[in-house]
């Protein structure tokens, strides 16, 4: 009996991306996965390994300021940045690591909005070209991101494309037309901290993002609690709510894998769960910038 039970939890781990989608589709979950453009990655033990340390797709180097403002406690039930046009066009990080590069870019981007009522499309690539203080394309963080953003500002996508791969630093091909004051950290490891400050502004947030389930996620509200607090993917949280149908709190994400994964570009997590860190670690290294 534990040999037969030993093989049908190896059979599970080896399906092949196709066999765990159909099966994972005909089981009674709250979210839906699909092909996308992850589909013929290797995943072992569900979650894939980048064995490659160059050209490494999620890669967030953490870092922690450790100094808080004070966020007032909302009463707000539901948010969601996209509604009051604060928040950029869904973007793509290709095969570089800029994750954290766009985590804290759409964070500026809709500090900047909600302030001053103007919606810029921001420069990736100079960060990734000149915050030295990251690596680029090889990873980075997004406190340091918002330190640079400080001291330099930052220009426009259109005069400093995107071009997923690490080039010197030219700053003076365009001119600056945002810059913040400061950031802050928001408490760690408490859900509630994160509700309060995503009801000021979007906040960029650090979770794991390479668990099979979440790399094919298609629809839905995606709780698989085996997501893992390995923090290696930065991303920004737009809002949250409650579905009535799945009676679930959910974060609404904004990632950087193109308009084509997910729900146009962002997925839904389950909020408040029993682990304090939250979902695939989304309350461990919260922060946003101040404009």
């Amino acid at each position: 009996m534990l040999s037969l039970l030993k093989n049908l939890f190896l059979g599970s781990l080896s399906l092949t991306n196709h066999e765990f989608i159909h099966e994972h589709n005909s089981e009674n979950h709250t979210y839906h996965v699909s092909e996308n453009q992850f589909i013929d990655r290797n995943y072992e033990d569900e979650y894939y390994i980048q064995h490659n340390q160059q050209n490494q797709q999620n890669h967030y180097l953490i870092h922690n300021k450790s100094s808080y403002n004070n966020i007032p406690d909302t009463d707000i039930d539901s948010v969601d940045w996209r509604d009051e046009y604060k928040v950029s066009s869904v973007k793509n990080q290709g095969s570089c690591g800029a994750c954290w590069a766009f985590s804290a870019v759409g964070a500026v981007e809709s500090a900047w909005a909600i302030k001053n009522n103007v919606l810029y499309n921001l420069s990736e690539q100079e960060l990734v070209d000149c915050s030295s203080q990251n690596n680029g394309c090889e990873g980075g963080e997004m406190d340091m991101a918002f330190e640079f953003i400080m001291n330099n500002s930052l220009c426009t996508n259109l005069s400093y494309p995107y071009v997923a791969i690490d080039e010197e630093c030219d700053m003076e091909q365009c001119n600056p037309v945002v810059t913040i004051t400061n950031y802050t950290d928001v408490l760690k490891n408490n859900e509630s901290s994160l509700k309060n400050a995503v009801a000021i502004n979007p906040v960029s947030v650090a979770i794991q993002a390479n668990k099979r389930s979440f790399q094919m996620y298609n629809s839905g509200i995606y709780n698989d609690l085996d997501c893992g607090t390995d923090l290696d993917h930065g991303v920004l949280v737009v809002g949250y709510g409650y579905d009535e149908n799945t009676t679930m709190k959910y974060w609404i994400i904004k990632n950087s894998w193109s308009e084509q994964w997910g729900e146009n570009g962002y997925i839904r997590i389950e909020r408040d769960i029993e682990d304090e860190k939250g979902l695939c670690g989304i309350a461990m290294m919260p922060s946003y910038p101040i404009v």
